[in-house]
């Protein structure tokens, strides 16, 4: 079984399947020719010694023909897949400059669906890093686990970031809406949501399977319309949280804090009614 998930994994990075199982089979056994390798893994010798040229080429194989006859090795995994990672880094820092060169820049204003727990949060990590004054957060424990070391001090100091948390654990430097009413436990549910909403203009909602470990559906959107239509509904539901958290407590000050509560929203409500402004003269102007 794990020589079947390392198969798997070397693939995955660009390697062959005869490329994978040659690399495996060195691993294991080391120093040899390409004719032994070749009869020991039970595939034609000539497609062999072509597969441990690409992996020369590639940094994962050694050769010494010193002796005369050629013997292969591997380098250290790790030094392979540091090479992997330093030229990965450079072609995607290049990509990146050939995209910004681009002449037509367009941001997709379409529906998308994400399709893998990384890609989720890869997509979450640039939205809170691009948030210019307030970021949404409604996530259940597992996301948010993820999600609490991009919380940083450096960067909530300078945003208003405003969390409805499921299970207590505290971030600091933000508002903590806690959503503690016992008729409306996360644990009855089938699975775990994220949904953060950026600035009004950008929106993810992920769906994940119980404990968190595997994502179901996820969608992604900087449709300005959808996303201040779900931004206003979220905002409103973390107010009505905080209220009903006062209403049904013992506190004897509860009036006042509900007061307070709505008085902290404020800010934030005016907030959308600017931004509901400038997205409607945006679309008049683009007509």
């Amino acid at each position: 079984m794990a020589k079947e998930a390392l198969l798997k994994m070397l693939r995955e990075i660009g390697l062959s399947e005869l490329e994978a199982n040659i690399y495996i089979w060195l691993l294991e056994n080391k120093r040899s020719t390409g004719y032994k390798i070749a009869g020991q893994i039970g595939k034609p010798v000539a497609n062999t010694y072509k597969a441990l040229k690409s992996l020369q080429r590639k940094g994962a194989v050694i050769s010494d023909d010193s002796s005369g006859t050629i013997y292969f090795d591997t380098i250290p995994a790790e030094e392979f897949l540091n090479k992997l990672e330093s030229e990965f880094r450079h072609k995607r820092e290049n990509i990146i400059a050939e995209v910004n060169n681009l002449e037509i820049k367009q941001e997709p204003t379409g529906i998308y669906e994400l399709h893998s727990k990384e890609l989720v949060f890869e997509k979450v990590k640039s939205m809170i890093n691009t948030t210019r004054k307030q970021l949404l957060i409604d996530g259940f424990p597992a996301p948010m686990k993820v999600l609490k070391d991009l919380l940083t001090k450096e960067f909530t100091s300078t945003k208003s970031i405003y969390i409805k948390n499921y299970d207590g654990d505290l971030i600091d430097n933000v508002h903590q809406i806690q959503a503690s009413i016992p008729d409306l436990t996360y644990t009855e549910l089938n699975g775990q949501w994220l949904i953060v909403l950026r600035d009004t203009v950008e929106s993810l909602i992920a769906f994940f399977n119980k404990d968190g470990s595997e994502l179901i559906h996820a969608v992604w959107t900087q449709d300005p319309f959808i996303s201040f239509v779900l931004y206003n509904g979220s905002a409103y539901e973390f107010n009505f949280t905080e209220v009903c958290e006062q209403v049904y407590s013992n506190d004897k000050n509860k009036i006042e804090n509900i007061k307070a509560i709505i008085e902290r929203y404020k800010n934030m409500f005016k907030y959308m009614r600017v931004e509901e402004s400038r997205i409607f003269k945006s679309a008049e102007k683009n007509k």
